[in-house]
């Protein structure tokens, strides 16, 4: 089992493991209970704007603090904004860069027979959930980096409300988010996900063990599922908390809302 040693990088988590080769995925995710294992981080593959690497956001959290604050004094976020060029033909994930500061850092769970690896931050904001859906990346669509094939998709997270309109109560049913980021099963050498509580946000919120990881803070993450009482709603996780649970219209495209990816290897 591999462990917290040190901090690196403003904070990051980063006990440095090696990588290895992954087993096949599986795509769809299910409900079954084996106890979730934490594999280590794995940096490598990039996002890229017309060929070119983007570097890693150092303030990953909404790209507007004008419209919507979750801190006094907190500045622009630095995500890439899919609104600069809202063309899918552009971006694409790709091999690893020369420059390490433009390298996707990903948390590697193996789960259920599954090793997953899951981008520890959103890598592109004010892209819609139809801008995903339609370039494949909701349900899945295969992507090569480094010579490895993957499948590509958004995390599970839910289809309603777990209590009835709490946010911070997380989603049902069960799905990826809650178990694997919002705190559902704590897994073993990964920090320990915040109290389910509603209250405003702090600058201390920010600087925990658990957000240093995962990044949740003043982002919101698309996950798969529609809204199961709205049609043109589709189901989002974070900002408020690590495991809040939000919906949004799957048109629009915010400055707090954005796409984290998933991989899945293939053979």
């Amino acid at each position: 089992m591999i462990s917290q040693s040190h901090w690196e990088e403003g904070g990051l988590y980063n006990p440095r493991p090696r990588w290895s080769v992954l087993p096949v995925g599986i795509r769809s995710w299910d409900s079954r209970t084996v106890t979730p294992r934490f594999l280590g981080l794995r940096d490598f593959g990039s996002l890229r704007l017309d060929g070119q690497p983007v570097r890693r956001a150092q303030r990953p959290w909404l790209v507007d603090v004008s419209l919507l604050r979750p801190v006094p004094g907190l500045p622009d976020g630095d995500i890439a904004d899919f609104e600069a060029a809202p063309d899918f033909a552009r971006w694409t994930l790709a091999d690893t860069p020369d420059d390490p500061a433009s390298c996707l850092r990903w948390v590697a769970i193996e789960d259920s027979g599954r090793q997953l690896l899951i981008c520890d931050r959103m890598i592109l904001a004010r892209v819609s959930w139809d801008d995903l859906d339609a370039a494949g990346y909701v349900r899945g669509r295969e992507v090569t980096m480094d010579g490895r094939s993957f499948i590509c998709r958004l995390l599970t997270g839910g289809a309603e409300f777990r209590t009835a309109e709490d946010g911070y109560a997380g989603g049902a049913p069960a799905n990826e988010w809650d178990r694997l980021i919002g705190g559902d099963e704590p897994i073993d050498g990964l920090p320990v996900a915040p109290q389910r509580l509603a209250r405003p946000l702090t600058l201390a919120d920010m600087d925990t063990a658990h957000n240093r990881l995962w990044n949740w803070f003043g982002a919101v993450s698309w996950t798969q599922e529609p809204f199961r009482h709205r049609a043109t709603a589709r189901c989002c996780r974070g900002f408020h908390s690590a495991g809040f649970f939000y919906l949004n219209t799957q048109s629009h495209r915010h400055e707090d809302i954005g796409w984290r990816p998933i991989l899945e290897a293939l053979a």
